[in-house]
C-alpha cells in the first residue's frame, strides 16, 4: 500500500499523501508512520483509541477531498454526463472551464485509455486543479491555461465529447460542433435557467439532435426515531443540456 490513501470514520474522511508526521483529527492524533505496514481494510487508532479505516483514494472521494476553488459540478450531474453520452474508456474529451478540476478528473478516471484536454482561463483555478490531478494520480489529463475558443482552434483532432462549464457557453457552441466527431456529444452545465434556454435554442439552430435539457435533484433521507423524512442541504445545483452531432 502506497500513499495517497483515505482514512475514514463515519462521515469524516482525511486524505493522507505521505506516511510521515501526524494527522490531527477530531478524535485524536494518528501517527502516519503506522500506515506503512497496513493494507486496505485495516484500521489505525488515534492516541485516544478511536479507529479509522484505511481505503484507497479513488473517484468515490474526488468530490469530497479535492481542494475547491469555484463551485464544482456535483457527482450526480457528472454521472449523468457519463451515462447519457455512453462514455467509452478510449475517448478524446474537450473540457472547457476546468475550475477545480472535478469534472475533468472524473472523466479522465473513467476514460482510462483516452485523453482529456481541459482549458481554464484563470491561473489560480488552474493551479488548484493541477494539484488535484496530481493527488489523484491522473496521467491522461492535459491542462491548458487560456481562452477555450482560441485553444480549440488549434486542434485538428475530433473529440468524442465536449463539456462546457463556462461563461460564454452559447458563443462556444459553433466551435463545439466543429471539433466534435460524428455522433459525438456536447454537454453544457449552467446554474441559470435563462442561459440554459439560450444554450438549448442555439443547439437547435446549429443542428444538434437528441437535445435534452434537465435538472437532477438529489434528496437524502433522514431516519429518526419519530420517523423518516427527506432533507437536502442544497436543492438546486445546475442544469444540463445534451446535444448530439448527427
Amino acid at each position: 500500500m502506497k500513499p495517497p490513501v483515505v482514512l475514514i470514520r463515519g462521515r469524516n474522511a482525511f486524505l493522507v499523501e505521505k506516511f510521515e508526521g501526524e494527522l490531527h483529527t477530531h478524535k485524536g492524533i494518528i501517527k502516519l508512520e503506522e500506515l506503512k505496514n497496513k493494507k486496505f481494510g485495516d484500521k489505525v487508532k488515534t492516541h485516544l483509541g478511536y479507529e479509522f479505516s484505511i481505503i484507497p483514494f479513488n473517484a468515490s472521494k474526488f468530490f469530497q477531498l479535492f481542494k475547491k476553488g469555484p463551485t464544482p459540478v456535483m457527482p450526480k450531474d457528472i454521472g449523468a454526463v457519463i451515462a447519457y453520452t455512453g462514455l467509452q474508456p478510449d475517448s478524446l474529451i474537450f473540457d472547457a472551464g476546468t475550475g477545480s478540476g472535478v469534472v475533468a478528473a472524473y472523466l479522465a478516471y473513467f476514460n482510462k485509455y483516452g485523453e482529456v484536454v481541459t482549458v481554464e482561463k484563470r491561473e489560480d483555478f488552474a493551479k488548484i486543479a493541477r494539484e488535484n490531478f496530481k493527488k489523484a494520480g491522473l496521467k491522461n489529463v492535459h491542462q491548458i491555461i487560456g481562452d477555450a475558443i482560441f485553444v480549440a482552434d488549434g486542434f485538428k483532432k475530433e473529440f468524442d465529447l465536449v463539456f462546457l462549464d463556462m461563461k460564454d457557453d452559447v458563443e462556444f457552441l459553433p466551435k463545439a460542433w466543429e471539433i466534435l466527431k460524428e455522433a459525438g456529444y456536447c454537454v453544457v452545465y449552467n446554474p441559470y435557467i435563462e442561459q440554459t434556454k439560450a444554450v438549448y435554442e442555439k443547439m437547435k439552430e446549429i443542428g444538434f439532435k437528441e437535445i435534452e435539457a434537465f435538472e437532477l435533484v438529489k434528496i437524502n433521507l433522514e431516519f429518526k426515531r419519530v420517523g423518516t423524512r427527506p432533507f437536502t442541504e442544497i436543492f438546486h445545483t445546475g442544469y444540463l443540456v445534451f446535444g448530439r452531432k448527427v
